[in-house]
């Protein structure tokens, strides 16, 4: 028997081209023929998350990021949030209401959240939609990793990457890099200091966060970097910061772990799950508090890694040991094998 094959909508984020490029034994994806309506200018929620392959290429099963499939065709769908992902569509809307029935359809055979997190949010509510709840799975997005690079011996290097800069902690770690104290410290900023979601700058804030950059020579902004460039910056850094505020899944901490960093995060969401506190790094809470507060735990978690080259050491050790025993690709296969099997009757 040949290798089964799995039918893929897109591969548009990094992490989706590694796994799909490294397939379960004794299956093969295969990017099916649909319409790409987010590039087409189109903004619609209901068009971007909805599939209908076209008819031209074979598959066993179709396997899909966030989209519902109105295919009449075995599938299964992977969720980072919430689901059906119609919103800012009434929940009451027919084509909200027909998106949950197909998510209860006998053709949908999987829900594979991205987390257990994302699995409690939609739960409840998709059962009560009608929804098996047999069929929801958490499985783990899967990492690459990366030997440490270089490191210059006179320098210490904190990363932080993100569009969302204030959404993710930017100014909190901005005001952290002011107070540290250490004229060692390099701070390093991948992102194009967007304001996205969930977190609004005043203009006053937008303003200092692009003086204080300016100003200050030991901190690089790059506002547009390969992702391959981004990953050995990751390995030449001594720690990666993002206090975010609002993320299903910081899928950039998963890779920084993979490129052996500890972590210093936020008690939010998913990150639970992928940092583990005080063992390769800290998640600082966020919620509920002011911004020159979070600042001055980010200054405190900082400078104890400094001051104790074998807790820098042994977190960034326990990073990679995480991403083994949880977002390796061959624990995500090996979930896939079982859960492929099961979705196509083996």
């Amino acid at each position: 028997m040949g290798s089964r094959v799995i039918g893929i909508s897109h591969k548009t984020r990094y992490w989706q081209h590694y796994v799909f490029s490294h397939p379960p034994e004794g299956y093969r994806y295969s990017r099916m023929v649909d319409i790409p309506w987010h590039m087409t200018g189109i903004v619609s929620a209901f068009l971007w998350h909805t599939r209908y392959f076209f008819p031209v290429k074979r598959c066993d099963l179709f396997h899909t990021y966030n989209c519902i499939v109105a295919n009449r065709h075995p599938w299964v769908i992977e969720v980072e949030s919430y689901l059906p992902r119609y919103k800012p569509m009434r929940e009451d809307h027919p084509l909200f209401r027909w998106g949950l029935r197909r998510l209860a359809s006998d053709e949908c055979r999987a829900l594979f959240y991205t987390s257990e997190h994302t699995f409690r949010m939609n739960r409840d509510k998709l059962v009560a939609a009608g929804v098996d709840p047999a069929k929801m799975h958490v499985v783990y997005r899967a990492v690459e990793q990366y030997t440490r690079g270089e490191k210059d011996p006179g320098t210490f290097t904190i990363l932080f990457a993100g569009n969302g800069f204030y959404r993710k902690g930017g100014i909190e770690l901005l005001k952290a890099f002011q107070r540290l104290g250490r004229p060692e410290a390099r701070l390093v900023i991948v992102s194009s200091l967007e304001v996205d979601w969930g977190v609004f700058p005043t203009d006053a804030d937008r303003q200092w966060a692009e003086r204080t950059i300016a100003a200050d020579a030991r901190i690089t902004l790059h506002r547009g970097l390969p992702h391959h460039e981004l990953l050995q910056r990751m390995r030449t850094a001594d720690v990666f910061v993002s206090t975010t505020f609002a993320d299903p899944f910081n899928n950039t901490i998963l890779e920084a772990m993979g490129a052996q960093l500890p972590v210093i995060g936020s008690r939010i969401s998913s990150l639970p799950e992928i940092v583990q506190h005080d063992r390769n790094g800290w998640l600082l809470e966020v919620e509920g508090r002011d911004s020159d507060s979070i600042a001055d735990d980010i200054v405190l978690h900082l400078r104890r890694l400094m001051d104790d080259a074998a807790l820098l050491l042994r977190m960034g050790d326990a990073s990679l040991e995480v991403v083994r025993e949880k977002f390796d690709i061959r624990v995500r296969n090996a979930r896939l094998i079982e859960l492929y099997g099961k979705a196509l009757g083996d």
